[in-house]
């Protein structure tokens, strides 16, 4: 099985918020007027990285992830001023521009939301569907692989979609994944006022609600 677009698109969604690795961190910080700045890193430990080659017949010496291909998929969000870098082999940094929030792609999700004095960020079954909605057919075969509760709307706990994940990938796989910690943050345009949240990945794709995060300034 090939899983190359599937590790591409786990890019993309952690830059709208979801990510699949073991330490993704999502960074917003609202302009001063409808622009927002994302600066997303990720990586995965080198055990699955060296899963994920093997599966997409890769050199397991070259790096885990393309900058190139990220550059790409952020751009294709709407994106502006992109840029990326790999730290090491396993792990990638980047960054870019929403120029207009309310107008972006993202907003018609629900999933990033920003006022005159504010900054939220909501994720949930609905925010998920919409997302994946946008997605082209061959991205969304990808995501069907992963099996997501709440995307597909079938209530399962964490527990049922540890074991429904290491039955297709592995127990590392899977421990991975659903136990990776993301941690968002969000900030104002001056920087004084700042909002750091942290949840496992597991609570993330599992939830039935919408869980959000706001900043005011």
């Amino acid at each position: 099985m090939n899983l190359y677009k599937f590790l591409q698109a786990t890019v993309f969604l952690s830059a709208t918020f979801l990510f699949f690795s073991c330490k993704p961190h999502i960074s917003i910080k609202a302009g001063t007027n409808n622009e927002a700045t994302i600066l997303f890193s990720t990586g995965f430990s080198e055990n699955t990285a060296k899963t994920l080659k093997a599966l997409r017949g890769a050199n397991t010496n070259e790096p885990l992830f393309n900058k190139d291909d990220v550059l790409s998929l952020l751009k294709n969000a709407g994106a502006s001023n992109t840029s990326a870098s790999i730290p090491s082999p396993t792990e990638i940094t980047a960054t870019g521009t929403l120029a207009s929030v309310s107008k972006n792609q993202l907003a018609k999700t629900g999933l990033l939301k920003k006022g005159e004095k504010s900054l939220t960020l909501t994720i949930g079954p609905a925010q998920i569907v919409a997302f994946y909605a946008l997605l082209d057919d061959e991205t969304k075969s990808y995501f069907d692989l992963m099996m997501i509760p709440a995307l597909i709307g079938e209530k399962m706990s964490i527990a049922e979609y540890t074991d429904l994940l290491a039955s297709m990938y592995g127990p590392t796989f899977a421990d991975e994944i659903i136990n990776g910690e993301l941690t968002i943050s969000l900030s104002s345009p001056d920087g004084k006022k700042n909002l750091k949240k942290s949840l496992t990945l597991g609570e993330l794709l599992t939830t039935e609600k919408e869980l959000s995060w706001k900043i005011e300034f």
